[in-house]
């Protein structure tokens, strides 16, 4: 597996999901351009189309909700292991999901300059000097 740095940590859709998305809003515009004339049927195509395009994109919105449950939950881990467990309610949902790439060594300082500089997820991400990979992400 290749090393994860902030270079090339960002998730990339697979290409499953951008075929059945591009699939079901060619479906759609079929149905919108050759079935000019309404119908029942027409309507029906219409409406299943678009519930699979809302299908799709909940799935994905919920896989990522619960992995950012359970990054939040391996950082508080984490934390109460440094001996920082009170620090988690210092900040944000997205400050801990990018401090899960420091390592244990870097965290603690990570962690205090991210609540005095208010620093955002982009800024901490760069931050990380011995990058952490996590290559289980959805």
């Amino acid at each position: 597996m290749e090393a994860q740095s902030y270079a090339n940590h960002r998730y990339r859709p697979r290409l499953w999901l951008i075929g059945a998305l591009s699939a079901v809003v060619g479906f759609v515009l079929i149905v919108l351009f050759v079935l000019r004339q309404p119908s029942a049927g027409g309507f029906g195509l219409l409406l299943l189309g678009f519930s699979l395009i809302c299908v799709l994109l909940m799935v994905r919105r919920y896989a990522l909700r619960l992995q950012d449950r359970i990054i939040r939950l391996e950082m508080q881990t984490r934390l109460a292991r440094l001996g920082r467990a009170a620090d988690v309610g210092r900040v944000t949902l997205r400050q801990i999901i990018a401090l899960r790439f420091a390592s244990d060594a870097e965290l603690p300082a990570l962690l205090d300059r991210a609540v005095a500089e208010h620093l955002t997820e982009d800024q901490i991400k760069r931050a990380v000097t011995a990058w952490q990979a996590d290559h289980l992400r959805t």
